[in-house]
Order: C-alpha cells, then sequence, then structure tokens
C-alpha cells in the first residue's frame, strides 16, 4: 500500500510540476513602446522586431508610439506599467544614459526602475567634413581642426544629441578647436556643410547613406570595425584616437521588478527575431547592426554609458527644461 500510494502521489505531482517549468506566454497582446514617432529608423526596428518575435514568444506584439519630450514620455509610460511581461521599452540613450546626463528633469530613474533584457543593436555614427575642407582623411582633419586660428564651426542635430555629445567627447580627447552650432536636424545642417558655412559634423549611417555621394567628405565611423553599411569608410580608431567608439544602440527593457523567467523567456524569443531573416535582411539599411548581448551586459553597458556622458556633459552648458 505504501508503494502504491507513493506511486499516486507522483502521478498526482507530475502534472503540476509540468505546469510550474512551462515557458512563459503572454495572455494578451504585448506592447512594444517606441519613443517616437512612427516613420523613423528606430519606428521600422520596433515594427520589424514586433513582427519576427511574435512567432517564436507565442503571442502577438503591437508597437505603440509614444514620442514627446526626446522620449522621455514614452520611457515614463514603461516604468510606471506593470512589471508583467506585457510592456515593453525600445530603450535608446536619448531617454535613458543621455537623458540623465545632460540633467533632463525625469520622473523615472534610468538604471534602477527598468529590467534590461537585450541589447539589440548598435549603429555608430560618420564624421563628415565640407567638401572644400582642405583635409584628405580623418587623420588630416583632426590636425587641422588641432592647429586652426578660430573655432571650426561644427553642426548637431540638437543640443544634449548624440551627434553633440560625441564631437564633444572627441574635442576633449584630440584638443579641437571647434564651436557647437546646433539644428533642429540633419537636412538643414546637411545644407550648410555642403555650402561650407559648417566645417564638420558627426551624423547617423542612414542619413549618410540617403545623401548624394559628393556632398560632403565622408572621412570616418565611431565603430570598433569597419562598418558593413559603409565599408570603405575607415574608423576613428584607424585614425589614431586610441579606443574611441560610439554608438547609437537600442535596447529591450521592461519596467523594474519583472519576474527573471519572463525577462529570460522575452529575451530568448527577441534574440530569435533579431537574427531572424526578416530583420536581418533590413538592418544594413536602417545602418544598424545586431548586438544581442543579454540583460546583464546591456545593464552593464547602461551604467558606462551614463557615466562617459556624465562626464562629457559636465563641463557643457546644456539648458533644456
Amino acid at each position: 500500500m505504501t508503494g502504491r500510494r507513493s506511486l499516486l502521489a507522483l502521478a498526482g505531482l507530475a502534472p503540476f510540476s509540468a505546469r510550474a517549468q512551462a515557458p512563459w506566454v503572454p495572455d494578451r497582446p504585448v506592447r512594444l513602446v517606441v519613443p517616437f514617432a512612427p516613420g523613423g529608423s528606430q519606428d521600422v526596428l520596433g515594427r520589424l522586431l514586433a513582427q519576427a518575435v511574435s512567432g517564436p514568444l507565442g503571442g502577438q506584439v503591437v508597437v505603440e508610439n509614444r514620442a514627446g519630450a526626446g522620449g522621455v514620455l514614452g520611457a515614463e509610460t514603461v516604468a510606471r506599467a506593470t512589471p508583467d511581461g506585457l510592456t515593453l521599452f525600445l530603450a535608446t540613450a536619448g531617454q535613458l544614459t543621455i537623458a540623465k546626463a545632460i540633467g533632463r528633469r525625469l520622473t523615472y530613474d534610468p538604471i534602477e526602475d527598468f529590467t534590461p533584457i537585450l541589447w539589440l543593436t548598435d549603429s555608430p555614427v560618420a564624421l563628415l567634413a565640407a567638401p572644400d575642407l582642405p583635409v584628405k582623411d580623418a587623420k588630416d582633419l583632426l590636425r587641422f581642426a588641432r592647429e586652426a586660428r578660430e573655432p571650426l564651426p561644427y553642426a548637431s542635430t540638437g543640443i544634449g544629441t548624440n551627434t553633440h555629445l560625441i564631437m564633444e567627447d572627441l574635442k576633449a580627447r584630440e584638443s579641437l578647436k571647434v564651436e557647437h552650432v546646433p539644428y533642429r536636424g540633419a537636412a538643414a545642417a546637411f545644407n550648410d556643410l555642403q555650402a561650407g558655412r559648417i566645417a564638420l559634423m558627426f551624423v547617423s549611417v542612414p542619413s549618410v547613406l540617403a545623401v548624394a555621394p559628393g556632398q560632403f567628405k565622408v572621412m570616418a565611423v565611431t565603430s570598433r570595425g569597419r562598418f558593413a553599411a559603409v565599408p570603405d569608410v575607415p574608423t576613428l580608431i584607424e585614425a589614431g584616437v586610441a579606443d574611441f567608439e560610439a554608438s547609437i544602440w537600442t535596447g529591450l527593457s521592461a519596467p523594474a521588478h519583472l519576474p527573471p523567467a519572463i525577462r529570460d523567456r522575452l529575451a530568448a524569443a527577441f534574440t530569435e527575431a533579431l537574427h531572424s531573416d526578416l530583420v536581418r535582411s533590413r538592418l544594413n539599411v536602417l545602418g544598424a547592426a545586431p548586438n544581442g548581448a543579454d540583460g546583464a551586459a546591456f545593464g552593464a553597458m547602461l551604467r558606462a554609458d551614463l557615466a562617459r556622458w556624465t562626464r562629457v556633459a559636465a563641463p557643457l552648458t546644456i539648458t533644456l527644461d
């Protein structure tokens, strides 16, 4: 009897154990909050991932665009959400690391109020020079900027943006004589760069790919190795700026206190989506490369990124709010 009772008890426990070990599957559509308006490269990436991940995850993922305040409104939405795996965030530095580094008034802590799930993609920026600037390569450009009698005007796509802070970091590292001229976007800056009213600027690789050749000189990219979308363009490291690397990264985050089992399930599903033919075939067009590092690596990068941009922004006068 004892043996029979034991077998019956084990039989009763088996279904419970199977249920306890079953992978998490969302019971309603997961919303992926994209902190930008529809149509931009981050929105395109978010929609590609949402389409590709629905199969591996076993549930529908829908994009919710929450633009405003540089994407901060979208981050606030996610930070306040329930940590149940049903609200995710397509994160960039503009809402997390740079946002805090430049002193934006935030209702959330960019490190403590989110669960990092996956480091999705990296996209370097390209260093451009005016077509008539008397330089032949990036090393020559850096020498020219160091020895200039008057500061060379450089453009950015706005105060406190990636393109602003990356140039300020390079300026400090290489003792460049350059002066910031902020623009509201890349189009007007391109016009002034082509006309020689601006000497140089950093801009995203997709913006470079969208402009006709010859309108400016593409001097370097900020990736560690040459970037597949522009393989003939050398890196700043090749130009002699040791270890200088900068990325417009995207990552997947959720509200803080997300259960580890749900985090791991989401990471696995989005990793599969990131490496799917659908997504990989479009990343080059978006000027991005898949990363795929796990939540721990993504979290470590966030802390390092925050420290870097806080250091770069500290001597600058940045007023946004």
